[in-house]
């Protein structure tokens, strides 16, 4: 396995100083990771930025662990639908031209109360299939791999995440395994990463601390934390990664709190701890 680090981790300093590309490959190449996971939503226009990603990688000599996505294809609007399927492809595109080879894909914001309702869920599982394959023809044209992220909508649980990359059925369509998310959608981190980890392409790991909360389906909500500090077991996490062989890049994704000049640095010296054993 390889360290990587999300550029959403490095969010608030992204825009609060003023930082561009290269600066932050700089940064984050000096915490010591071995590749930079790029936000797209963060970059903001896809146009120039291919160009601009490949050359400042190039200078800095530096690996690309993959460009992250957010879209939502729960849209009930069709042009809607059609803005956000158009905004993946041209994202991809970006994702071929620095030969980023992994790009992470969401499926749709899926709230608790539509939950309740069988019917919604099931439209909502069409609908997010339905942009899922559209866009998936597109990422095998273009030789990338998208990795569908258990983000806290659908899918949310390593069930859902499995079976809509058995339904895409592509050798284009994997998974992002985030570690902390499955507790989003109230399963256990461990549990979720042996179900989905065979699939995975890309993983991201961040730590949450379980919050009472009774309006949740499950009695709680998750508050970010740094890694290490929470509910996560990562250490069971990072050997059931290594129970499937999986060699790709773990890319800290820092949501917490703390200001990013000491979480970041914290969270950074933990996976160096933790990974010690895993990384080739």
């Amino acid at each position: 396995m390889k360290m990587a680090i999300c550029h959403y981790s490095l969010r608030r300093r992204w825009v609060e100083e003023k930082w561009d590309i290269e600066r932050l490959i700089q940064q984050v190449k000096a915490l010591g990771a071995d590749g930079i996971d790029f936000h797209a939503g963060l970059i903001g226009s896809w146009r120039g930025a291919g160009q601009t990603i490949r050359e400042a990688l190039l200078k800095h000599k530096f690996a690309l662990a993959g460009i992250s996505l957010s879209n939502n294809f729960n849209q009930e609007n069709p042009d809607l639908l059609q803005a956000q399927v158009k905004n993946v492809i041209d994202w991809l595109r970006v994702a071929a031209e620095t030969s980023a080879g992994v790009a992470r894909i969401f499926g749709g914001n899926v709230t608790q109360e539509t939950r309740k309702n069988s019917v919604k869920v099931a439209v909502a599982r069409r609908q997010i299939l339905d942009g899922l394959s559209y866009v998936t023809r597109e990422a095998e044209k273009l030789g990338i791999t998208l990795a569908l992220e258990n983000h806290d909508g659908m899918p949310c649980t390593a069930e859902e995440q499995v079976e809509m990359i058995r339904k895409i059925n592509s050798p284009r369509f994997k998974a992002t395994v985030d570690i902390g998310n499955y507790l989003q959608g109230g399963q256990d981190a461990l549990v979720g990463v042996r179900i989905a980890a065979p699939y995975a392409v890309l993983v991201h790991l961040k730590d949450f601390k379980k919050v009472p909360d009774k309006t949740a389906r499950w009695g709680w909500n998750v508050e970010p934390c740094v890694p290490g500090e929470g509910e996560v077991n990562i250490k069971a996490c990072l050997e059931a990664l290594d129970d499937v062989s999986y060699k790709g890049f773990v890319a800290l994704e820092y949501e917490a709190a703390e200001d990013e000049k000491t979480g970041v640095l914290k969270s950074v010296k933990y996976m160096n701890e933790v990974m010690k054993g895993y990384k080739r």
